[in-house]
């Protein structure tokens, strides 16, 4: 039997516990050892089809030899600086499943704080609750809003269009009625055809360029450019249009919600005051200022 036979074999009887300590050996030199052990779990995890919360009760499975090849696979993606959400084409936001890939956006925590920021400010009857999706990406905000908000009626707008085709998948496979609407945001003749709504959300491009230096190859390399980056030259860009659609169409009781560069939220709050906005910032898990509200008194 060759020799490359022998090693397959040899690592098709590990378990899955046995299995997460090799691809951690593996990832060693790329990531740290808090991010090799999740990222370990999230194969296995793959490989069995379970859940999170099953890592327990699959740690003594065997691993086979298609599970083997899967995984050397995926792990050459890996060491490649390709993202883990991409390579296992999901995301996980606000405990849905998201399907992802290259052309969106990967969700991030940070933005799972957003929308329970949200939920916690509805002060209006949730009933009723009309809210518009800004640069709706992957769809994780709009659909994560409706699964938690039944009674309310969401609009997702994007300007992507192989975005859009996974957030209409995701609504689809999570099974929440969101209406997507194909619009750039810039485009101010077309906002007429929005409705009015009582609340507006966006994570929008908020990275200045110049903070390239700083970031990671996976996301450089990989992640759509024209979801992370602004203008150079005028970084709040996407912020000041939507403060003005927001202006447009909201209810008199309506609320505005946004993710925000950290190093840009004192700034976006002065800007956003001059428009005649009230304005109030959050920190996030990590103690940096980066969610704003907006209303308008």
């Amino acid at each position: 039997m060759k020799a490359e036979s022998l090693d397959a074999c040899k690592f098709a009887r590990m378990n899955a516990a046995e299995k997460a300590k090799w691809i951690e050996s593996k990832l060693s030199t790329h990531y740290d050892a808090t991010e090799n052990a999740a990222i370990a779990r999230e194969l296995l995890l793959f490989q069995f089809q379970a859940e999170k919360r099953d890592w327990t009760q699959i740690q003594q499975r065997l691993i086979t030899q298609n599970m083997h090849e899967r995984l050397e696979q995926q792990l050459c993606r890996l060491l490649n600086h390709e993202p883990l959400q991409y390579i296992l084409e999901e995301a996980w936001f606000c405990g849905f499943r998201f399907q992802v890939g290259k052309g969106v956006l990967i969700p991030r925590p940070e933005t799972e704080e957003l929308v329970e920021w949200i939920i916690s400010n509805c002060k209006f009857p949730v009933e009723n609750i009309e809210i518009l999706d800004i640069g709706t990406g992957s769809g994780c905000i709009a659909i994560s809003l409706k699964r938690r908000i039944r009674s309310a009626k969401v609009w997702a707008m994007e300007n992507s269009k192989d975005a859009l085709r996974f957030a209409e998948q995701n609504a689809f496979t999570l099974g929440a009625d969101v209406n997507f609407i194909e619009q750039d945001l810039f485009n101010q003749r077309s906002w007429d055809q929005l409705p009015y709504v009582d609340l507006m959300v966006s994570n929008p491009p908020y990275i200045s360029p110049t903070e390239k230096v700083e970031m990671a190859p996976q996301v450089l390399q990989f992640e759509p450019a024209e979801a992370l980056f602004t203008p150079i030259l005028d970084p709040l860009i996407y912020y000041r249009s939507i403060a003005c659609l927001f202006l447009k169409k909201s209810k008199s009781h309506g609320q505005l919600f946004c993710e925000t560069n950290p190093l840009q939220a004192q700034q976006l709050s002065y800007e956003w005051k001059k428009m005649g906005l009230c304005c109030e910032t959050k920190l996030d898990m990590q103690g940096k200022e980066r969610m704003i509200r907006a209303w308008v008194a």
